[in-house]
């Protein structure tokens, strides 16, 4: 299952993102607490579809997940000088992310509101069409899988299996200890390789 996720949506990150080096997004956050602004406004650009993606597979609701995703980042950015260890600003945005919706949810009561199909922001490659359609496809498929887990499910999977944290890091997110972080991740992982095998049987291919 962690393969799947892998294999097909962390591909989804964009690609600038993923060649960063931490040392870059330390440097980013160094030059904003000293008033550069456009250095926020790169670190906006590495990270905002992924804080989108984030919580729209949380909410479920495109318009709503834009509106938190901007809030979080407008948050991110006058709370930076808070931030004393720079090299660790994924994992502080994401835990900045999870917050805020966590208080969402309970005001607003979104926790089991399904409003929209889920889908997240993707990047085409133009000179191999037929291997994108495929990639597409299977995109398509796990985010359908994802949609039919409860939403601290899909959260969990999305921290771990799509960006990549670690056990330590989406822990101290979600302030649980780390073997509730190990148990939700081995129980999410399971009910989706469960709908996936369905899913994956239906257009007559092998998970």
């Amino acid at each position: 299952m962690a393969l799947v996720l892998s294999a097909e949506l962390m591909a989804d990150r964009d690609a600038a993102s993923a060649a960063t080096p931490l040392p870059i997004e330390a440097e980013l956050v160094a030059r904003t607490k000293q008033g550069d602004d456009a250095a926020f406004a790169e670190l906006v650009e590495l990270f905002q579809n992924r804080i989108f993606n984030f919580v729209l597979a949380r909410v479920r609701h495109r318009q709503l997940a834009e509106d938190v995703t901007q809030e979080v980042l407008v948050k991110a950015y006058f709370s930076l000088n808070k931030l004393r260890e720079p090299e660790k600003f994924k994992s502080w945005l994401f835990s900045i992310a999870h917050n805020h919706l966590r208080d969402l949810l309970r005001k607003r009561k979104l926790e089991t509101t399904d409003v929209e199909e889920c889908h997240t922001e993707h990047y085409v490659d133009p000179d191999t069409p037929e291997k994108e359609l495929k990639r597409q496809q299977t995109r398509e498929a796990v985010w359908d899988a994802l949609v039919q887990l409860k939403p601290e499910q899909r959260e969990i999977l999305v921290l771990c299996d799509i960006e990549g944290l670690s056990y330590r890091e989406i822990a101290d997110i979600m302030r649980v200890p780390l073997g509730t972080v190990q148990s939700r991740i081995f129980y999410a992982r399971r009910k989706l390789r469960v709908i996936l095998s369905g899913e994956f049987s239906y257009m007559g291919e092998e998970l």
